[in-house]
């Protein structure tokens, strides 16, 4: 008697619960299989952009020629930011492409390699270091004004700012503001371990020396 009551008692509670356990149970089985599905699709990916920067890499040691190398180069370059932009194998690559680009002496076409390159870099200290190769990317190719926005657009250069100072006092210096040039070089002394001291900015700092009043 007492095993048909339990046996009642679980059928009325299971009229009442059972809808929500098994589309509960559901639930957890899709989210399982989602989980998978994602996990194999983003190694998938992983594997596909690993594959465009092998590619791009590969075009530096052929034995084509330079204009049909370089094409070669950014065709694989294109297809893999088209595909996976978010993926640090793009970036690592148009930052490659940057150096080849410089090589070749196109500074111009580095600039634009690195620029996109920073936007999708978010994790330093990375972005420093796209930020500096993009300004003597800009630097080479006389964009004096370029140079000074990308190193001070940076919220924080870090480890590299007697680089980033010493370049924006470069490039101020070109453009003939040598008060504010004096400052940049100033800056990048400051910034320098006590323990260093780099002859070559104290040569430039000297140049640019106030002249005494008379």
């Amino acid at each position: 008697m007492a095993e048909d009551e339990e046996l009642e008692a679980f059928k009325q509670w299971w009229k009442r619960n059972g809808q929500s356990i098994l589309f509960a149970i559901v639930i957890a089985v899709l989210a399982v299989a989602g989980w998978q599905y994602w996990e194999s699709r983003e190694a998938n990916a992983r594997a596909e952009a690993r594959q465009g920067f092998d590619s791009v890499i590969g075009t530096l040691s052929s034995d084509q020629e330079s204009e049909e190398r370089l094409a070669t180069m950014e065709y694989s370059l294109d297809n893999l930011k088209d595909k996976y932009p978010d993926s640090p194998y793009a970036v690592f690559s148009a930052m490659i492409a940057a150096g080849v680009y410089m090589d070749e002496g196109n500074p111009e076409a580095a600039a634009g390699e690195l620029q996109w390159a920073l936007d999708q870099a978010h994790q330093q200290p990375l972005p420093r270091v796209i930020r500096l190769r993009l300004a003597r990317a800009q630097f080479a190719s006389g964009n004096y004004e370029g140079v000074v926005e990308t190193l001070q657009a940076g919220s924080e250069a870090g480890e590299f700012q007697p680089l980033y100072r010493e370049l924006e006092g470069d490039a101020q210096h070109a453009m003939g503001n040598d008060q504010a040039a004096r400052q940049a070089y100033q800056a990048a002394r400051e910034a320098l371990d006590e323990d260093s001291n780099d002859r070559l900015l104290e040569l430039k700092l000297s140049d640019l020396a106030a002249p005494e009043a008379s």
